[in-house]
């Protein structure tokens, strides 16, 4: 539901902005939910594949009824399948009608043409970075609090089992949720007002959370049978994490070079409408007829 959410909200945005590189990580996206689909089979499928002689006592009394959900699974890795294909075929035809409007957007200022490609790249990236930080967060706060907190405080328990899980339920409130929403929160004012040191405190914060991720990374390797039934997502999760924040600080330097050279005339919506350059920003729609078109290849 989350995902389904999350693209119709980035596809309404692309069309209403006629954001040609938002659509290119909408087909990214669409891949990528095909693939997390054929996760989820996988995981369910070998959910119970253990020698513990309870579990398999349990599955062989379920019989037919274990695992039952097969067929709708199955048919939900078609569905995605499909859609994705035809979301990319779409895809690709309203890239090219809506070249033409960016083309007459920018104008031919080349330099300026590559800063607003980088400006939407790093936008885009963050958006990216909102979704799976954010599905990380909630899958391991569930782990947390639905699967190890129970254990923990049921009798027999270690003694310090409860100390651990609430320890670790702080690390991870600060070092995720927290720090995760003040470094997007950051890299977006920063780069709307081009404003260098903020930018510089998003890089700080995106190896605090790269160094946090790390950390849950091996976690799950080195303690395989505590992250039974979810070692598959959060890896998943984690891995897409990772590269998202070693793709989007680079960019972010990209884009912080490119400050004070006049892009923050053409993103800001104050004077988007009064600026008369031939690289004029105006919404679509009020285009300069005898502007030049812009590709971003």
């Amino acid at each position: 539901m989350e995902d389904l959410i999350f693209t119709v909200m980035l596809v309404i945005d692309a069309i209403y902005q006629k954001n040609t590189i938002q659509l290119i990580a909408l087909i990214a996206f669409e891949l990528g939910m095909s693939a997390y689909s054929i996760i989820q089979y996988h995981q369910s499928s070998t959910l119970f594949n253990t020698n513990d002689d309870v579990i398999l006592n349990v599955v062989g009394y379920l019989g037919p009824a274990y695992h039952a959900s097969r067929w709708a699974e199955i048919t939900m890795i078609c569905i995605m399948v499909i859609s994705s294909i035809i979301f990319c075929f779409l895809a690709y035809k309203l890239y090219l009608e809506f070249g033409w409007h960016i083309y007459k957007k920018i104008g031919a200022d080349l330099a300026m043409r590559d800063r607003y490609k980088m400006y939407q790249i790093f936008m885009m990236l963050l958006k990216l970075d909102f979704f799976f930080f954010l599905s990380l967060s909630v899958q391991y706060l569930a782990l947390l609090c639905v699967a190890w907190w129970p254990d923990a405080t049921k009798p027999g328990a270690p003694e310090d089992a409860k100390s651990t899980i609430i320890k670790e339920l702080i690390e991870h409130i600060i070092l995720s949720c927290a720090v995760t929403i003040a470094m997007l929160c950051l890299a977006y004012w920063g780069l709307r007002r081009e404003k260098k040191v903020i930018m510089y405190m998003f890089h700080a914060l995106a190896g605090t959370s790269m160094g946090y991720f790390i950390y849950l990374l091996v976690q799950i390797f080195q303690n395989a049978e505590r992250f039974v039934g979810s070692k598959v997502f959060l890896t998943f999760f984690l891995i897409v994490d990772i590269l998202l924040i070693m793709v989007s600080v680079p960019v972010s330097i990209i884009c912080v070079r490119n400050f004070n050279h006049g892009l923050i005339n053409h993103i800001s919506h104050a004077t988007a409408n009064t600026a008369t350059s031939s690289h004029s920003m105006t919404p679509i729609g009020q285009e300069k007829s005898n502007s030049r078109r812009w590709s971003i290849e």
